[in-house]
């Protein structure tokens, strides 16, 4: 099987493993990042609890696992398209390049409407999947998602690549090291693109707020600490799944080019 065809069947499993495994996490990051929100991490757990029990937490989470097979599979494909073929000497910007356009192609294509369903869907658990589907205004928030798409993965790609060539200098890159590196670069990517992920999620909950106003309002309220609301729940998702990704990425990888 090509390499090309291998590539998209890792990211599509590092996708699906990634976001069943950490969605509970993700489903908090998100109410609490919710407009004027001011409960604590375990404030909103218990409030997820006291709605629907345990399965309560997995609410969203199925627009993104549809979404999320070709999101992740574009993602790297993207990434492995661009850093192969750009003409660039210098390997540090080539892969910041590589990372910025696999977060450009997936925001546009999937992310935005994926992630807008998701947080409808977590805002108002009443709505359907395929309702939300039918209405307008998918691409509510678009210009914040992207530039956390990119600014995710040219962050996370750049130290992974870093990382790799610091460890196979001194020893045989493995799994262990693949989980490792993604932990590492996902831990990066939530400090850069925090601010980002927060107005994008408030875009995209309902009101109609544009992003000059959704500033003000953060930076009226908390201060600079404000644009960070959330960032603890969204590191205790993103840190492991992008470890978990990375992993599973570079596992499946491995079986294809056997």
């Amino acid at each position: 099987m090509s390499e090309k065809i291998g590539s998209l069947v890792a990211g599509s499993c590092a996708g699906i493993f990634e976001a069943v495994v950490t969605w509970p996490t993700e489903n908090i990051k998100t109410q609490m990042q919710f407009f004027n929100q001011k409960m604590s991490f375990r404030e909103t757990a218990s409030k997820i609890y006291k709605t629907g029990g345990f399965n309560a937490f997995y609410r969203g989470l199925s627009p993104v696992l549809f979404f999320n097979i070709p999101k992740v599979a574009l993602r790297f494909y993207s990434f492995e398209y661009m850093n192969k073929n750009l003409q660039v000497k210098n390997k540090n910007i080539k892969t910041v390049l590589a990372g910025l356009y696999a977060g450009f192609i997936e925001s546009t294509l999937i992310t935005v409407p994926s992630e807008t369903i998701k947080t409808k869907m977590i805002k108002n658990p009443n709505m359907k999947f395929l309702d939300l589907i039918k209405q307008k205004g998918l691409y509510q928030g678009y210009v914040p998602t992207l530039a956390r798409q990119s600014l995710n993965q040219a962050s996370r790609f750049y130290f992974f690549q870093h990382y790799k060539d610091f460890i196979e200098k001194r020893e045989k890159f493995s799994s262990k090291h693949s989980f490792i590196g993604g932990v590492g670069a996902g831990v990066l990517s939530v400090v850069l693109s925090s601010p980002a992920d927060l107005i994008k999620t408030q875009m995209q909950e309902g009101e109609k707020h544009n992003i000059v106003f959704l500033i003000k309002n953060i930076y009226r309220e908390d201060g600079l600490k404000g644009f960070w609301r959330g960032s603890l729940a969204r590191l205790l998702r993103v840190a492991p799944g992008q470890g978990v990704m990375f992993f599973t990425y570079d596992f499946v990888s491995k079986l294809f080019n056997k």
